[in-house]
């Protein structure tokens, strides 16, 4: 197993070097010694050095005719900002030593799959105290010491992400570890433990990943209000216990973006719904990947609100449960008791207001397709509108979260034609969100409020936007086609 980095990477390093005085240590460690051996792409490095390296990261950013900033003064945390040829940004991050030397400096690390070396003066020489890469041959993930996840509890968090972003398993005494890391996460900042969280609601499995962090406590401490679901039973129509109802509604829908996106079968073994989902929806594919991957917050994509919204869309079950005659537990207004959880978690986890409105919405609106489903014909183009005028772009979302909610609901027992009337349904929303937008969700009006004083004597006010309003829906009904018609419906209505 031989370091293998990528020719961006190394021409970068060469760059590092050549600003590297010859009688100063500096290290590559972490991350890109890991992805190296794995022979994965690089793309972000992390260094280390036995003094200030701040110094350093200014001459080299300013050689490089890039930006660089000082993110901690205390601890002498510099990074550079460096552009690969495909246009993605390489951070390079340069540290002083967390220790008196090297060695101390890895002792100190999380895992030993991160606690390796090199030389940028000698590439080719793996330092490796803590034999990470025989834990990295053998798919280990294993702490470099015993306080290592005490020492920082968000490593918890990265435990998760490793394992399920290499397919790896724990080390025997791990879990019991982060079980009881998980109890001080609270002591980190909000903003690590929610980037390290977004990484794996972004990354594969996040459903597992989910699975994961409850079965270490982590949500007991992060998102409380999931803890509420693990002791409520399955009641008709849902195959599943409400938790495991909410994992599987992640699970199914990262699973259906993944493979809506890619447009094809994978093999005999998909569920007998994909082919369906694939022939209704497939021609939306591009432009269901183009919405997911877009960002509200700079690095967070509308894929990880959307999952986080799938976790916490029923979180108001436990608080409005009670037992109806018919012998079911019933959760009336539960959607909007939980969108109100789901503001509160997102506002905690430190997500900017607009994607905490975001999730909010979402989980307040997750049932709205309900009434839709339920009838043979599609919704006409007065049901599109008014959704989208209620829900806005996150009504894309709350579609796909309609498809993903269903499976996990009937699991084996869904019918056929249920399924059908689904996406159906799905797919008439999506047409008048990416194909009709200006025409059926947003039309542009025929007539405006001077038309309106103009030709009828309306003076400003409230009644112009109440006229205008009404006109918008008619245009987007196709009752209003024409300027001529819009006339009319203008004048009948006063």
């Amino acid at each position: 197993m031989r370091i293998k980095f990528n020719p961006e990477i190394r021409e970068l390093l060469d760059l590092v070097r050549s600003e590297v005085d010859a009688d100063q240590d500096l290290f590559v460690v972490g991350g890109a010694i890991r992805d190296g051996l794995l022979g994965r792409d690089v793309h972000d490095l992390d260094f280390v050095m036995p003094k200030d390296p701040t110094p350093l990261a200014r001459r080299l950013a300013k050689k490089m005719g890039v930006n660089y900033y000082v993110l901690d003064d205390e601890r002498h945390t510099a990074r550079v900002l460096y552009y690969l040829p495909d246009g993605r940004t390489s951070p390079l991050d340069f540290v002083q030593f967390t220790g008196d030397d090297l060695e101390q400096d890895l002792r100190n690390r999380d895992f030993t799959v991160n606690a390796m070396a090199v030389s940028v003066q000698d590439l080719d020489n793996l330092i490796d105290p803590l034999d990470g890469r025989e834990d990295l041959a053998a798919g280990l993930i294993r702490h470099c010491s015993a306080h290592a996840l005490l020492d920082d509890p968000v490593r918890v968090l990265r435990g998760v992400r490793l394992a399920l972003q290499f397919n790896f398993r724990y080390a025997e005494d791990l879990p019991e570890m982060m079980r009881e890391a998980s109890k001080h996460i609270n002591k980190t900042s909000y903003e690590r433990q929610r980037d390290e969280f977004f990484k794996i609601l972004e990354g594969p499995r996040p459903a597992d990943g989910m699975r994961y962090c409850q079965q270490f406590d982590i949500f007991a401490t992060m998102i409380p209000c999931l803890q509420d679901q693990l002791l409520i039973p399955a009641s008709p129509p849902h195959e599943l216990p409400l938790f495991d109802h909410t994992l599987e509604v992640v699970r199914q829908y990262a699973f259906m973006l993944d493979n809506l996106t890619s447009a094809r079968l994978e093999n005999e073994d998909d569920p007998r719904w994909l082919e369906k989902l694939i022939t209704d929806l497939g021609v939306f594919a591009d432009r269901l990947l183009e919405y997911h991957q877009e960002e509200i917050t700079l690095g967070r994509t509308k894929r990880g609100l959307a999952l986080l919204g799938a976790l916490l869309h029923d979180a108001g079950k436990p608080s409005t449960m009670e037992l109806g005659d018919d012998g079911n537990l019933h959760y009336y207004g539960h959607a909007e008791i939980g969108s109100e959880l789901a503001y509160h978690t997102a506002k905690r986890l430190q997500l900017s207001n607009a994607e905490s409105d975001w999730v909010r919405t979402l989980v307040e609106n997750h049932m709205q397709l309900i009434p839709m489903a339920r009838v043979e014909t599609p919704p006409d183009r007065r049901a599109v509108y008014h959704f989208f005028e209620q829900v806005g772009e996150v009504g894309v979302a709350i579609a796909l979260h309609y498809l993903a909610d269903t499976l996990a609901t009937y699991q084996d027992q869904l019918a056929q034609h249920k399924w059908a009337q689904t996406t159906q349904t799905v797919r008439r929303l999506l047409e008048g969100w990416f194909e009709e937008r200006y025409t059926i969700v947003s039309p542009a009006l025929l007539l405006n409020g001077d038309d309106l004083q103009m030709m009828f004597g309306l003076q400003p006010g409230k009644r112009i936007g109440q006229m205008l309003r009404m006109l918008e829906e008619a245009q987007a009904s196709g009752e209003v086609e024409t300027q001529e018609a819009a006339i009319a419906f203008i004048k009948s209505r006063l």
